[in-house]
């Protein structure tokens, strides 16, 4: 009897299992507007194969938040056409390991871009964190996970959740999932608690970011140039002057960065919440980088 009663229990307990990992990976991107986005990007992302001699340039553009309010994606690519084809894959809330590891996944499995644009700003790229077992799953490789456990400076328990999430939709997702239940049922409270999540950075001496920055982009520079992959750094506008930094720190590594918007030339009119940008800043944020993506040149 007692065993009878184990047995129902572990196949009561697979079966939720099963049925709960199905509809992280089924129904979660059916329902939710934002991971809808990220696998509709992610499948861009892997048509971007070796580029076509007489076809167009490929773009693969990479970013946060900042990138995706501040892009205007359809304007963009009708600007483009026919002559640069971009692509954009936007996570948000990443920083810079997701994104240095994550591209070092998609070259691996074979994504060739013609050039690449990470826009991020510089408390992004100063960022030790990573966006946690959301990015373990969709970003990196398994062969990375301790590599990037250590650069994260993560604990034993953290790291072993890596793994977990690494082969698991359901156990990587589950914090996209409550968030998603929290934005539907309770908005208001969601937005506040949204708010209360965002902490400005904390920016050690101007010494040590440039140092710490100069590092960072050089090294996804490389690792670009590894896959002869172009790389161009995007820094988007902000309310404050922190970036010219990073503008600096870009310039004496020799790396390419754009400044769509001269750093600080923006009023609050043009931000939404003083950090994203609204609807007026983005036309002008996207027609400024179509402009400049053109003058940049491709092979």
């Amino acid at each position: 009897m007692v065993r009878r009663a184990i047995i129902a229990l572990v196949v009561a307990l697979v079966t939720v299992m099963g049925m709960a990992e199905g509809a992280a990976r089924v129904l979660f991107p059916h329902f939710s507007h934002i991971q809808h986005r990220i696998v509709k990007d992610r499948t861009d992302v892997r048509t971007l194969g070796t580029p076509v001699p007489d076809g167009p340039a490929t773009l693969l553009l990479v970013g946060n938040s900042l990138l995706l309010n501040a892009l205007d994606y359809p304007r963009l690519a009708a600007t483009l056409s026919p002559d640069i084809r971009p692509i954009r894959y936007v996570i948000e809330n990443t920083n810079y390991l997701d994104w240095y590891y994550g591209l070092n996944r998609l070259f691996s499995e074979g994504v060739r871009p013609s050039r690449v644009a990470l826009c991020l700003n510089l408390g992004q790229i100063l960022e030790r964190g990573i966006l946690g077992d959301y990015s373990a799953r969709h970003l990196f490789l398994a062969r990375d996970l301790l590599p990037v456990a250590r650069a994260a400076r993560l604990d034993n328990t953290q790291t072993s959740g890596l793994f977990f999430a690494h082969w698991s939709a359901f156990y990587a997702d589950r914090a996209t999932i409550r968030n998603y239940i929290l934005n539907v049922s309770d908005p208001d409270y969601a937005k506040v608690m949204n708010a209360l999540a965002r902490v400005p950075p904390d920016f050690p001496p101007d010494h040590e970011a440039l140092e710490e920055s100069r590092q960072r982009v050089r090294a996804i520079m490389q690792l670009c140039r590894a896959y002869n992959v172009d790389f161009v750094l995007v820094i988007p506008p902000s309310l404050k002057r922190h970036d010219e930094l990073l503008a600096q720190a870009a310039a004496l590594e020799n790396v390419a960065v754009d400044t769509p918007l001269p750093l600080g030339s923006l009023g609050p009119e043009f931000f939404r919440d003083r950090f994203h940008l609204n609807e007026k800043g983005a036309a002008l944020f996207t027609d400024a980088l179509a402009r400049d993506l053109q003058g940049l040149g491709h092979r």
